[in-house]
């Protein structure tokens, strides 16, 4: 299997062992129409209750007419549409040649063999991990972000601090500095993420930002955001290690306070 969309690497590998798991599991299973010829005009009935095992082509699997998987040369077939009917559909772009078995016969066959049970076990196990990764690797890239970039000047107020605010921020370029009742308690470095915690827990800001030479930032409001960390959890880690670091210097401008 594979698709005309780059996937992850570890789906191919998925992919590619449930093939190499395809011969121990017909071994012995008598083939029911050996070479059967399927075409656009003729494509494969996932109700049929059988299993194909493809000899030469490629055919498409699809959902509402959204391209799920390509099977290609190797590939097993419908097999888990014989326990539970499929509502995903096949077609092909040019003529395939594929070898049929009754899919009763199939799974008679794994139930008395206790090895080929668990070699179809693994089998579902990896064509089911395959797609979950599948699934959320087109999500996050459905997910709509659509950042507003905005300049700030030297001496310009970002966030004030006691204020409402719907806005999360990336600072691009430039120097900023945190200040909380007029003291300075710390700075945003590149690329780092400020502002999410009053906007998505819709609480006032608890410090002022302001920029201390020209900057740009990217803003995106708190609803946009929200969608963006339930689909990427890279910037889900960079968002803990952005509040990570201000805690602790936080924690430390305290200390240095206390001393005074």
């Amino acid at each position: 299997m594979y698709h005309n969309f780059i996937v992850p690497e570890n789906c191919i590998a998925l992919w590619q062992e449930c093939r190499t798991l395809v011969a121990d599991l017909l071994k012995g299973c008598p083939i029911k129409t050996s070479d059967l010829a399927v075409d656009l005009e003729n494509p494969l009935d996932p109700h049929t209750k059988s299993v194909y095992l493809i000899k030469q082509g490629e055919i498409n699997e699809l959902f509402d007419q959204q391209l799920i998987v390509i099977h290609e040369k190797g590939d097993l077939v419908n097999a888990d549409a014989i326990a539970r009917l499929k509502a995903t559909y096949y077609d092909t772009d040019f003529p395939v040649s594929v070898d049929e078995y009754d899919g009763q016969q199939f799974m008679d066959a794994i139930a008395a063999d206790k090895t080929k049970l668990q070699l179809w076990n693994q089998y579902l196990s990896c064509l089911c991990q395959s797609y979950q990764l599948l699934m959320c690797h087109f999500s996050r890239q459905d997910t709509e972000y659509l950042p507003e970039f905005r300049e700030y000047k030297k001496g310009e107020v970002i966030i004030e601090e006691d204020t409402e605010g719907d806005e999360v921020f990336t600072l691009l370029n430039g120097t900023v500095k945190v200040t909380r009742q007029g003291e300075e308690i710390g700075e945003v470095k590149k690329d780092e993420i400020f502002g999410a915690i009053a906007a998505l827990t819709h609480t006032r800001r608890t410090a002022t930002i302001t920029a201390t030479s020209h900057c740009d930032t990217l803003v995106a409001d708190s609803e946009n955001f929200r969608s963006i960390l339930a689909t990427r959890p890279d910037i889900v880690q960079k968002l803990i290690e952005n509040m990570a670091r201000t805690i602790v210097a936080s924690n430390e401008k305290i200390v240095e306070l206390s001393k005074d």
